[in-house]
């Protein structure tokens, strides 16, 4: 009898988790605005959003060029190229964030997370595709910003992590353009 509740118990929990999973990133109304790559929308909870791309990229937080963020966003950029690559992730080096804020970056094999003044670091993350996660609780006070980029870099392509976040170094400090919060590499 014990069993048989606990294998019912674990089949609602695997159904919820499957349902929150299935949910995060689709747009959940009308309300949201569409651009090509995902969605976003702020309101009075705060700013949620999801990106997709499939191809290098250097994300941005929103209101990057002013130093302050949304209070409440939740986002989630999903980066995902071609199978033969790695993706070599490229930290601004004067990365801040609000206190209760962070950001974690997820692939099959790796979980990294930086929040508050913990100093980022430049990485190899071995994987083709991966789920960068950015919350805040609030976006008070002043230079509060990051930006990641995210490069495709051939498996058979034998370059050090400095030097591919150096190629690209210029490209990330300029910024975004306006209010973008990503800008595609250029080559």
């Amino acid at each position: 009898m014990n069993m048989l509740r606990f294998c019912g118990s674990l089949a609602v929990l695997v159904a919820v988790i499957a349902a929150v999973a299935n949910t995060y990133c689709e747009k959940r109304s009308t309300q949201y605005e569409r651009s090509t790559h995902g969605w976003d929308k702020c309101d009075e909870n705060g700013l949620a959003c999801c990106y997709y791309f499939n191809g290098s990229v250097i994300l941005y937080s929103h209101n990057y060029h002013n130093g302050t963020y949304n209070p409440n966003t939740h986002c989630e950029y999903i980066i995902d190229i071609d199978w033969d690559c790695n993706l070599v992730m490229c930290v601004e080096i004067d990365m801040s964030l609000a206190q209760g804020s962070g950001v974690m970056i997820k692939t099959m094999d790796t979980s990294i997370t930086y929040k508050g003044t913990k100093t980022p670091f430049n990485a190899n993350l071995n994987d083709n595709s991966a789920s960068v996660m950015f919350t805040s609780e609030d976006g008070g006070g002043e230079d509060n910003k990051w930006s990641m980029g995210m490069v495709c870099v051939p498996k058979t392509d034998y370059r050090s992590v400095c030097e591919i976040c150096e190629d690209i170094a210029e490209q990330q400090l300029a910024g975004p353009d306006g209010d973008e919060v990503f800008k595609f590499i250029e080559d």
